[in-house]
């Protein structure tokens, strides 16, 4: 993957990933599911003509927003 194209996927995944917990946040488990599911396929619209290979856009962009989240949370 080339770095430019992982650099783009890296920041739509943050930015999805700064709304998934502003707006799972105080919600009920549940719910989480609906949220993020929506959430996701907004952004993944955004990175649709940048997914490199035989994946979905939603499957790399969750791949990165994990990623990421992990860096966040031992790093």
């Amino acid at each position: 993957m080339q770095t430019e194209i992982e650099n783009a996927l890296r920041s739509v995944a943050r930015q999805c990933r700064a709304e998934i917990i502003a707006k799972t946040k105080g919600k009920p488990k549940p719910q989480h599911d609906h949220i993020i599911t929506t959430i996701l396929d907004f952004y993944a619209k955004k990175i649709t003509a940048l997914s490199p290979g035989r994946f979905s856009a939603k499957l790399w962009l969750s791949y990165f927003v994990h990623l990421i989240d992990k860096e966040v949370n031992n790093g």
